[in-house]
């Protein structure tokens, strides 16, 4: 049938015709080409806005208190008589003793290593250590400007590790153990020199016949410590109180400093020492949170029931006893007056120093 109708065709209908019909028949019958499907993976939500970060909070300005209001601070007070009892330790090493009144006059003057105040004149002492640290200061008020002043100064008081946690802490807790180092070295080597001289004087025609004095002056002279009050001269007090926090832009920085350590009997600063590695001591970290507080301007009178009482210490309170309790028996037990340097030597000197190295390292 198929073969009758092409003939047919090709009766009327010119041969290029029928081949461009054969042609279009078969493009029609082709199967077009498929479809691309939908990607389901394509995110149809709207894209998202970026987030704007808040301003950050304006710089944080502590007002500096005036001097004659920091000197009747607890921490300006404790770093004064610490700087008391150094000047006395400091000169021991330049001198001989050269009389019996010589020799009361430096057990007398070294009375104060019996006091319940040794422990808080060296917290406090190291306490305005850490607030020159500049790094350490920008740190503790970079801090208190984006956590809130209150908010800092409350944590400072409850949690005692909260101080070594603030940028630059570590460094100040360097400068503040390495002080205590060279104050605890000064009073071996106040000891040593005093113990030498126990030696020479029972050398001399003068001394080595020479008997005690007093027993009983002695031993109240000694005794009293432990109940008195010492407060430094306000001289004293006032350098101390001039100096406060140092600041990273503080042009006077390095002579705030310099004045410092000359009311310490360092010039110049202390030398600097190697610890090894440790964990931060009980009264470095004392010393740390009340940097920080002095950093901010939190420890004027209104604290200052909280800090004295956070400056003590029972164990080195109980040391210092002992060695009282030591050096009186060594100068009852005494028959000449050169074995008084002795007593001052080992115990006045020696197991003080003992006592405040157990205690910060």
């Amino acid at each position: 049938m198929y073969t009758i109708l092409s003939h047919r065709l090709t009766q009327f209908i010119p041969a290029q015709f029928i081949m461009l019909a054969y042609i279009l028949i078969l493009t029609g019958c082709t199967t077009p080409p498929p479809q691309p499907y939908p990607d389901t993976n394509a995110s149809h939500t709207e894209p998202a806005q970026a987030i704007i970060a808040p301003p950050p909070p304006p710089p944080l300005h502590i007002r500096a208190r005036p001097t004659g209001e920091r000197m009747a601070e607890p921490l300006v007070r404790a770093a004064g008589n610490h700087a008391v009892l150094m000047g006395h330790v400091h000169q021991i090493v330049n001198e001989a003793i050269n009389s019996p009144e010589h020799m009361n006059q430096t057990m007398d003057g070294l009375s104060q290593v019996f006091s319940p105040g040794i422990g808080p004149a060296l917290i406090g002492y190291g306490a305005l250590i850490g607030a020159q640290n500049s790094g350490f200061a920008e740190g503790v008020i970079e801090t208190a400007r984006y956590r809130g002043l209150d908010s800092v100064i409350y944590q400072l008081y409850v949690d005692p590790d909260f101080a070594a946690s603030m940028p630059g802490a570590q460094s100040a807790i360097a400068e503040i153990q390495n002080a205590w180092a060279n104050d605890i070295a000064a009073l071996e080597q106040s000891a040593a020199h005093i113990k030498k001289q126990s030696y020479d004087l029972q050398k001399l025609p003068e001394w080595k016949k020479l008997r005690t004095d007093s027993r009983t002056e002695r031993l109240e002279a000694i005794g009293q410590a432990q109940s008195l009050r010492f407060d430094p001269p306000d001289t004293t007090r006032r350098q101390i109180a001039q100096i406060g926090t140092i600041r990273q832009g503080d042009l006077d920085g390095p002579q705030k400093r310099q004045a410092f350590w000359q009311v310490f009997g360092y010039t110049p600063p202390p030398t600097p020492q190697i610890f090894p590695d440790q964990q931060n001591t009980t009264l470095q970290r004392k010393a740390l949170t009340l940097s920080a507080l002095e950093i901010l301007g939190a420890t004027g009178n209104d604290s200052s029931e909280w800090i004295e009482n956070y400056m003590t210490s029972p164990w080195l309170a109980q040391c210092v006893n002992t060695a009282r309790l030591n050096t009186e028996q060594c100068i009852a037990a005494g028959h000449f007056k050169y074995e008084d340097a002795f007593c001052i030597a080992e115990h006045e000197l020696k197991e003080i120093s003992t006592c405040l190295a157990d205690i910060t390292r």
